[in-house]
């Protein structure tokens, strides 16, 4: 059943070439959400300083709304990856400070670490969602907010 989408409002189809179901009016929120329900776990990049750990004062409320938005992802399933520009020396004490916020981490500047590529491909990291200050962070965490939406309301309507 198509059902026209009027403002970005939730619709759902059955694409039959794809074997995709359509979640959201908004390609890359509905590729998202059926890669998360697909695989039981999304990748999210995450940079560090003033996207998840406050450098301008200003940025605080922002940077905890982020973390608090990461913490309710990882109860649905995602693997996450520090992607930050921190010179070397410093990425440990990195690691351990995002694990300080309760997040937890599976790896730093690198792919996810079942894959055994230390440094990505052509030193770019997969990710199926990045977070970052410098790179649009303002829609990337309102997408990951309604991808993480439809997830938890398909996730309660299987187990119905």
């Amino acid at each position: 059943m198509l059902v026209t989408p009027i403002d970005g409002v939730v619709y759902y189809i059955y694409i039959f070439n794809m074997k995709q179901i359509r979640y959201h009016a908004d390609f890359f929120i509905n590729r998202l959400a059926n890669e998360w329900l697909k695989n039981g776990k999304i990748i999210i990049g995450c940079d560090l300083d003033d996207t998840i750990i406050p450098y301008n004062e200003e940025l605080k409320k922002h940077c905890k709304k982020v973390v608090d938005l990461i913490l309710e992802c990882q109860k649905e399933g995602i693997v996450f990856l520090i992607n930050t520009a921190r010179g070397e020396q410093q990425l440990e004490i990195a690691k351990e400070q995002v694990e300080k916020l309760g997040i937890e981490v599976h790896g730093v500047n690198q792919m996810h670490p079942e894959w055994g590529k230390p440094y990505g491909i052509n030193g770019k990291i997969y990710a199926n969602i990045f977070l970052d200050d410098r790179g649009g962070i303002k829609s990337t965490y309102w997408d990951l907010s309604e991808v993480l939406s439809i997830v938890k309301r398909e996730r309660k309507q299987t187990k119905s």
